[in-house]
């Protein structure tokens, strides 16, 4: 069954510089991370509650894969987002029965500088490529509290001074929203909301959300309204202005554009920004939310909700 958003990726191509925007710009305490043995690439590791953001990079261009190589050649940004599988096994089986061309599973593992190492076995859909715009599965060696701290550098997982306690939701943007929601419902076998708009975070895209009932969490399918679009150039726009969701469209395809943090308290996390001097768009209306600008975190576009009790 799936049961969670595991992690979120999101590629750098200097990851010493990525670490300091972060941990000491946007208050995402790092910790953990390695070398991955195959694929040319090393990473960083941010734990929010029991997801992560991983942030990569390549370390080997010989090994590292194409996709990769080119996405991060028109910049840092998000390259997918991972599904976490408690029966990876019997998950590829049902999928394999849907009619989903799936890879997998197979074996991975990270080595972290101290020699401690870490293993998961993963599932790929069509393709074994980071950059794909449809998440893979993953089965972790160890749960729960173990998982935490063994993805922290086998300590304990540091609160984050932006106030981060959460990963709600990530959101793929697709150029047609009813095709799409039919393809992800068949790939992993989840149900889709009924579409509803973008207006609760001031956004002009229609959406659809699949909801994960183990964890209480989403991802989403995100369009551009027909009308959404700004006689401004659009090479200077940023999620969430108008025209920059079809601007994605265009130079990224279709893949993942956002994710959704909990804060405990958006008044602290604004002071933290204030403080650190980080671009960002808040609202009270409809909905109190906050989007940090890509430009402030690696190409990341990343919108801050206060968690409700």
């Amino acid at each position: 069954m799936l049961t969670a958003l595991d992690h979120i990726i999101i590629g750098v191509n200097d990851i010493a510089q990525a670490t300091t925007v972060f941990s000491q710009k946007l208050g995402l305490a790092i910790s953990g991370g390695g070398i991955h043995p195959t694929g040319g690439t090393a990473n960083r590791i941010i734990i929010i509650g029991d997801t992560y953001l991983e942030l990569i990079t390549i370390r080997a261009p010989e090994e590292a894969q194409q996709s990769m190589r080119e996405r991060l050649a028109k910049g840092d940004g998000y390259l997918n987002f991972v599904l976490s599988s408690n029966d990876i096994k019997a998950d590829t089986a049902a999928m394999a029965q849907r009619g989903v061309s799936v890879i997998g599973p197979k074996p991975g593992q990270l080595k972290s500088p101290d020699g401690h190492s870490r293993g998961w076995s993963r599932t790929d859909v069509e393709r074994p490529d980071l950059t794909q715009h449809y998440p893979f599965l993953i089965q972790h060696d160890s749960t729960g509290a173990e998982r935490r701290f063994r993805l922290a550098g086998w300590t304990e997982p540091p609160q984050h001074p932006l106030g981060a306690i959460e990963v709600l939701s990530t959101t793929i943007a697709v150029a047609d929203l009813s095709e799409a929601a039919q393809h992800f419902e068949r790939i992993y076998g989840l149900s889709p909301s009924t579409p509803f708009t973008g207006d609760a975070d001031d956004w002009e895209a229609m959406l659809v959300a699949f909801p994960i009932d183990e964890s209480g969490q989403s991802f989403e399918l995100a369009e551009p309204l027909p009308l959404s679009t700004s006689d401004t150039d659009i090479e200077t726009r940023l999620l969430p202005e108008p025209g920059a969701l079809s601007h994605h469209l265009q130079i990224f395809g279709e893949s993942l554009c956002r994710m959704t943090l909990a804060v405990e308290s958006l008044a602290t996390s604004r002071r933290f920004l204030d403080e650190h001097e980080v671009t960002y768009m808040y609202q009270e209306q409809p909905h109190r939310a906050l989007w940090i600008h890509p430009d402030q975190a690696c190409g990341a576009a990343i919108v801050l909700h206060e968690a409700t009790a």
